[in-house]
């Protein structure tokens, strides 16, 4: 009898107290305190861009490969963290014949290459190095104070718990006017302050910085030092005074007196240089958001209300600008696929007159531009945007999304206007616009994005857009008015 017992507790092993498993320890984490973590992504593009002709330099025809590493260090403590993070940005076999003249960049590879001026660069530099000081042992739990060189993400002043409405936030409310363009080989990262008081109903966010070279430029070492940002965000949480809903309420200031040429509806020779006494640029943006998402019949219902106001200077000119957004969505949970339909309108002021001392040109600042334009020819300015989208869930860890966008100009006396805002201290301002010679209808952007999770450290993305150009494009581009564009890309974190 001894021997049978002893028997299946052998066998039973796990049934034994004394027998314990093995704590299972993530990647890089080093001990409770001191974790390592990793980043690489792959990803090769391929782009058939619009053509100008007559225009020298129009090549809208090439591919090109890129890799991204990140490595950091991450110590936390009860009362400070501190992290350090350190990122390689290499881009391979860019166009160097791709920069119309006329036309401008001819697809993201030649905005790379106008940046950088190689066909093959490549930068080692510092992403992030803060210190965020836990400040409850002064009485005010919740209380940080975040400083050194950051991400700044506004409308991410928190996480929410609820995966899917996380999601929701990220890709539809955030980032709409400053955000890291993490879609980028070289993201922008912003040395300054982050302050939080963060609550279980609400969240209060103060941040000051200068961005950093970053996005097309991928050498992000350096400060833009004459671009000064202020932000303060108060955001009522999830729950807290609706039901499935949260709501922000913000304020951006933007002031930039680079040495570089603004650009707007006037003639070039009319826009002043930013670095001249009287002539930068002083913007004001007050705005909200309203996201909520609730159980209705056999699924979830979604909705996004957006909107923001300018108002400063803009060189010589007042400047007086708008943007508005709203949105709706359903998702059958219970379905097959898990479909999820969603549908909404977007509008932003143009500028009718550019002889009349206004500006009235809605500015997108320093946006993460890809979340709302995935086929990244065009951006959120003078713009109006129609669009549908359905995504489906063939598996847990597959989604697949198919987008349609209707394009036109807000202001057919405006530019056609594309960009992500400032990545250089100098020579570039950011942001590029087209003529549209009264036209107003941009055409029609079709797409479909893949995304795969293999493992929790490993996922794939695929990505396919075709934009079909409307009176604005061929006035533009009078070779070829319709453009694709397509990548595969692969992603390892811990």
């Amino acid at each position: 009898m001894p021997l049978l017992s002893l028997g299946i507790a052998v066998k039973l092993g796990h049934a034994n107290p004394a027998v314990v498993p093995k704590e299972f320890k993530p990647w890089g984490q080093i001990n409770e305190n001191l974790r390592i973590t990793g980043e690489l992504r792959g990803r090769y593009e391929a782009w058939d861009f619009f053509k100008p002709s007559p225009a020298a330099n129009n090549n809208n025809d090439y591919d090109f490969w890129a890799i991204r590493a990140r490595l950091g260090v991450l110590l936390t403590t009860p009362h400070i963290d501190g992290y350090v993070q350190g990122e390689y940005s290499g881009l391979y076999d860019l166009p160097s014949d791709a920069v119309a003249v006329p036309g401008g960049p001819l697809g993201l590879g030649a905005a790379y290459f106008s940046e950088n001026r190689a066909k093959s660069p490549s930068d080692v530099h510092l992403k992030q190095a803060y210190l965020n000081f836990k400040l409850g042992a002064l009485g005010l739990p919740g209380l940080s104070l975040k400083v050194g060189r950051l991400e700044l993400l506004e409308g991410l002043e928190y996480k929410v718990a609820d995966p899917k409405f996380y999601a929701l936030k990220v890709t539809r409310a955030s980032q709409r006017l400053m955000g890291t363009f993490d879609f980028t080989h070289a993201a922008r990262n912003f040395d300054g302050f982050s302050m939080v008081y963060d609550q279980p109903a609400f969240n209060l966010t103060v941040s000051g910085a200068h961005p950093n070279q970053g996005g097309f430029n991928i050498h992000a070492q350096d400060e833009i030092s004459h671009i000064d940002l202020f932000y303060t965000a108060l955001t009522s949480k999830k729950d807290a005074l609706l039901p499935g809903t949260e709501g922000r309420l913000f304020y951006l200031y933007y002031g930039d007196d680079r040495n570089t040429q603004v650009v707007d509806n006037r003639p070039a020779s009319q826009r002043p240089r930013l670095n001249r006494p009287g002539q930068d640029l002083n913007i004001h943006n007050v705005g909200t958001h309203l996201l909520g998402m609730r159980k209705l019949g056999p699924g979830e219902v979604d909705g996004l209300l957006w909107g923001v106001y300018q108002f400063g200077d803009w060189t010589n000119q007042s400047h007086q600008a708008w943007a508005v957004d709203a949105e709706a969505g359903y998702q059958w949970i219970d379905l097959p696929l898990k479909p999820w339909l969603r549908a909404g309108y977007f509008r932003s002021s143009g500028d009718d007159n550019s002889n009349d001392g206004r500006h009235e040109t809605f500015f997108q600042v320093l946006p993460t531009v890809r979340l709302y334009a995935k086929f990244p020819y065009f951006n959120l300015m003078n713009l109006q945007d129609a669009f549908a989208q359905l995504i489906v869930a063939p598996t847990p860890a597959t989604k697949v999304a198919v987008d349609f966008h209707h394009l036109s100009l807000s202001d057919s006396s405006d530019l056609f206007y594309a960009g992500a805002g400032a990545t250089s201290r100098s020579g570039s301002f950011g942001f590029l616009g087209r003529n549209a010679h009264g036209r107003s209808d941009a055409g029609e952007l079709v797409d479909v994005s893949f995304t795969q999770t293999l493992t929790k450290e490993l996922s794939w993305n695929l990505y396919y857009g075709h934009a079909f150009g409307g009176n604005v494009t061929e006035t533009v581009y009078r070779a070829k008015k319709d453009a694709d564009y397509g990548f595969v890309e692969f992603n390892l974190a811990f």
